[in-house]
């Protein structure tokens, strides 16, 4: 599979010397309303890390690569250190979540479904794929009325009729029982559970339990963890799981830790790993802001333009009082194809077409503007 091939190729390209491997391949059976599956996705799970080189995180060069290769990039921080990008072409997806401190980086992709039979549209959600959640039991990720498959009539003894899905909140057509999502959120299962009276099929005993599981032994890496970990399966029997991990200092010793939400379940499961002790190295000073493009017409320092909703925010009218920025003459009104630099000197505008680097600079600059 290609998409396995590239992974590990751009994963061994962003970190030379470090150990990427293959973690587990699998793939999801795709239904409608029978048990007969009516097509299936392939996955791959890749991770770079472990060794006596712990990884630090470089993810301003895994969202470049991505987009340099023709993939629409986003990119987010959950709060607690941890970062993740996700990446999509055509109906190919890639996950990439990098772990706190000095921990795994894992690729997590996957192709779109092939259908064995009917053509179909690509459904929301298959069991995989589902972030922070379950895939919904009525309408297998769909997110439609499997009773009209999405039409909102189906047939009845006198002929074609209104499906009962248009009572349903999120419209005729849709999933009464999701929503139309696809899928259903952790809490949102746990709650369904306690309605019907199903006990916590993990036995984890609560958050507490999940954030500091009983130590294991037997593990040389990180990475050595993890290729053990994935492949572990909930009380549930599925082995599905979004994993997140960190590498911490622990006295004598180094604890390797993974969490995640089960994916059949939605069971919070989480596992800890004495690993042999090594002083891990601190974070790298984070790469300054690029140069920005010479003016092509002096050859002089050029400040970005700014305007429709990067205008707002006291630290941006300190830097337009500042001269650091400046504001688009179109004011609100931008339009993709508007100039995005200026130069001081000459008064020349112009767009560049390296909009990333651009917002690097931006935000560097943003972030120096004083406070008062």
């Amino acid at each position: 599979m290609w998409l396995r091939e590239g992974l590990l190729e751009l994963a061994s390209a962003l970190y030379p010397g470090l150990r990427s491997v293959v973690v587990r391949e699998w793939s999801d059976a795709v239904r409608l309303r029978g048990p007969e599956p009516v097509g299936e996705r392939s996955l791959v799970l890749v991770a770079v890390g472990g060794g006596d080189r712990p990884v630090f995180l470089a993810m301003d060069e895994v969202v470049d690569a991505f987009a340099a290769d023709g993939w629409t990039v986003s990119r987010w921080e959950d709060g607690s250190g941890e970062e993740r990008v996700a990446a999509g072409r055509e109906d190919f997806e890639v996950r990439v979540h990098a772990g706190r401190g000095p921990g795994l980086v894992t690729f997590t992709g996957w192709t779109p479904v092939v259908f064995t039979g009917r053509s179909l549209r690509q459904p929301r959600f298959t069991l995989s794929t589902v972030g922070g959640g379950v895939l919904c039991a009525d309408c297998h990720g769909w997110g439609a009325c499997l009773d009209c498959e999405g039409t909102g009539r189906s047939r009845r003894a006198g002929g074609w009729g209104r499906c009962w899905c248009i009572a349903g909140n999120a419209g005729p057509g849709s999933c009464v029982e999701c929503g139309g999502k696809g899928c259903v959120t952790a809490e949102g299962t746990s709650q369904r559970d306690e309605r019907h009276g199903v006990s916590d099929v993990d036995g984890s005993g609560g958050a507490d339990a999940f954030h500091r599981p009983p130590i294991e032994e037997g593990h040389g890496s990180h990475l050595d963890a993890f290729l053990d970990v994935a492949h572990r399966s909930c009380a549930c029997g599925e082995f599905r799981c979004l994993w997140r991990n960190a590498l911490v200092e622990a006295g004598d010793h180094l604890v390797s830790r993974f969490f995640g939400t089960c994916q059949g379940c939605a069971a919070r499961r989480a596992y800890a790993f004495a690993l042999p002790f090594q002083r891990l190295p601190g974070p790298p000073d984070p790469p300054g802001p690029p140069e920005p493009p010479p003016c092509p017409h002096c050859a002089g320092v050029p400040v970005p333009l700014v305007g429709g909703l990067h205008l707002p925010g006291s630290a941006m009218m300190r830097a337009l009082e500042a001269g650091s920025v400046a504001a688009c003459d179109s004011g609100c009104q931008v339009s993709p194809d508007d100039p995005n630099w200026r130069c001081p000197s000459c008064g020349h505008a112009w767009r560049d077409a390296d909009a990333r680097r651009r917002d690097r600079i931006l935000r560097a600059i943003l972030a120096d503007v004083p406070t008062s």
